[in-house]
């Protein structure tokens, strides 16, 4: 059974981290990624196999004081990254020698 929580011990205190959206320090606590054990079990054999939680960052106020960005929307950027504007990945193409328009 895998499960979605984390064990107390891997925990490691609160940490300032910057609002992806604002650059705003804001308190969270830091889950770090672990090795942890799935047990299968048949009836001849149990066998124990290991997988590697993601690191995970729990923000303990509701909503950042300075974009007003909600606590979700602050926890989904640090997990997944910001969604770059349209304008912004256009001008990466053209440096990169690419002609936008051709691509499909």
């Amino acid at each position: 059974m895998i499960l979605d929580d984390y064990p107390e011990y891997s925990t490691q205190g609160t940490r300032e981290i910057e609002c992806p959206f604002c650059k705003t320090k804001l308190k969270a606590l830091y889950h770090p990624s672990m090795l942890q054990f799935h047990v299968s079990r048949i009836s001849a054999k149990t066998a124990r196999v290991p997988y590697r939680s993601p690191e995970k960052y729990e923000i303990l106020v509701n909503k950042c004081p300075n974009c007003d960005k909600s606590k979700r929307e602050i926890e989904n950027a640090l997990k997944h990254g910001k969604e770059l504007p349209n304008e912004e990945v256009l001008k990466r193409l053209k440096e990169a020698g690419l002609d936008p328009t051709k691509l499909k």
